[in-house]
């Protein structure tokens, strides 16, 4: 903005409206993050399996690991600011469902964790892999898993999530969500 113009608003002749409140990623930005990843990760795995007729090269690696990169991040902070701003609570993600796990060094043993917890790790995590197995050697329900290593209060942690049943758990976790804001609108 010009002296000029800064100066009108000061003195009152122009008045600027704030078109920005706070920050906003609505739950149709999250489900299509969510899609996003979800497809990025089932073309990964099929794509570097063995199981595609392309042979990927280090270019196509690591622009996939950077698209990879950033969705998960954008998931992550998406997620988080809903959380922040109380549209809906953090939920338990059971061990059953397979979708994500946490290891930490000294229990050893895997825990349950929270969808706030799997964000938080996405995004403090040091190191992040997705060992690719070739496909003779996987069946048809397999889901390879990404793991994001970092350390916490002293302590080494491991986390496992299967992005593909996360990013379903959150898509199902969403339209509950909105279907009790329906519900609870029309009583």
């Amino acid at each position: 903005m010009s002296f000029v113009a800064e100066l009108a608003v000061m003195q009152g002749d122009i008045r600027m409206d704030d078109i920005l409140d706070k920050h906003k990623q609505d739950f149709n930005e999250i489900r299509r993050l969510c899609l996003y990843c979800h497809g990025l990760d089932l073309t990964t795995t099929r794509l570097f399996s063995g199981s595609s007729c392309a042979v990927p090269s280090s270019e196509t690696k690591s622009t996939l690991h950077n698209m990879l990169s950033g969705s998960l991040l954008n998931l992550a902070v998406s997620i988080r600011i809903n959380f922040y701003q109380d549209n809906f609570e953090n939920t338990l993600i059971p061990l059953s469902s397979l979708a994500a796990s946490i290891l930490i060094d000294d229990d050893l043993r895997y825990k349950e964790v929270t969808i706030k917890d799997v964000c938080d790790k996405i995004i403090h995590a040091d190191s992040v892999t997705k060992p690719i197995t070739l496909d003779e050697y996987l069946d048809n329900d397999v889901h390879v898993s990404i793991q994001f290593k970092g350390r916490y209060k002293k302590q080494n942690w491991t986390m496992d999530i299967c992005l593909d049943l996360f990013a379903e758990h959150v898509l199902s976790m969403l339209d509950k969500l909105e279907l009790e804001n329906i519900t609870k609108e029309i009583e």
